[in-house]
């Protein structure tokens, strides 16, 4: 018989998965990017606990990871109040044992002018956007601090960079996204957590679908949106999800505080 050569041997060994043995804790899980992502993340090996304000949708999509082999948890979770973040994080470390990656995801929009836009939709934006991350930072890096390790990935996005006519809140609150995450890599870099944020385009989500619903023609807005893309079409939640995933892992050791652009090159226009 003769024997296996070193490449049968490697093509035989099983492949690697990128975040086994991490547990991770996902906002915004229940649809778009933050399902896409707690989907990879559970085919990598990482537990994934999925938060959402739907608990309902959150804890299908742990159902979904679990009746495939992994483990997950659902929970329903408004980011915008901060005890209740507190306590996704809390209850995530007591289930699992250890909190190592966050993706804060969860979001809205509100295309409104500028006079048009009320104190509540002002309100509402930054609490979810932007106070509800922040609420996931601040009670994240303790527990990751304790462990000496951990990464924290924010969702920010391309209009962090770009302006849009009647995004503005919503321009406002992913600019603030990307500075903070500047500041939070900084700071946290020392306690060994790594800090980055993800600045997706437009991608094919329900919260991009209402915004072309808002259109008298949706599907003409829609493949308006594709064709005014250098990439000619819209992004899809798992090609952020790869994003995220390389992110995450040991991989990106040496990315601290970057904002990473995945638009199909909107933003180079």
């Amino acid at each position: 018989m003769i024997a296996d050569s070193p490449t049968t041997l490697k093509h035989n060994k099983r492949k690697p998965m990128k975040l086994e043995g991490k547990v991770s804790l996902i906002t915004g899980a229940a649809s778009g990017i933050g399902k896409a992502t707690a989907l990879r993340f559970a085919k990598e090996g990482a537990t994934v606990v999925c938060v959402d304000i739907n608990e309902a949708e959150a804890v299908a999509v742990a159902s979904m990871i679990e009746t495939a082999g992994g483990r997950a948890l659902g929970l329903g979770v408004d980011v915008a109040k901060e005890e209740a973040v507190k306590g996704a994080i809390a209850t995530t470390q007591s289930t699992f044992g250890q909190l190592n990656i966050l993706f804060n995801n969860a979001g809205l929009s509100i295309l409104k002018p500028i006079p048009d836009t009320t104190e509540e939709d002002l309100d509402r934006l930054l609490s979810v956007n932007f106070k509800g991350l922040f609420f996931g930072c601040k009670h994240a890096i303790p527990v990751m601090a304790e462990q000496g390790s951990g990464v924290i990935i924010n969702t920010a996005s391309e209009l962090a960079f770009v302006g849009q006519p009647l995004y503005s809140a919503y321009c406002a609150t992913k600019g603030a996204i990307l500075a903070f995450t500047r500041a939070l890599a900084l700071e946290c870099a020392p306690k060994g957590i790594r800090a980055n944020a993800i600045c997706p385009g437009p991608v094919t989500t329900p919260l991009l679908q209402v915004e072309f619903d808002l259109a008298k023609d949706p599907s003409a807005e829609a493949k308006s949106a594709a064709k005014a893309l250098p990439i000619g079409r819209l992004g899809t939640p798992e090609e952020i999800a790869n994003v995220v995933t390389f992110l995450a892992s040991d991989e990106a050791s040496f990315i601290v505080g970057a904002g990473i652009m995945a638009d199909g090159g909107r933003t180079v226009l």
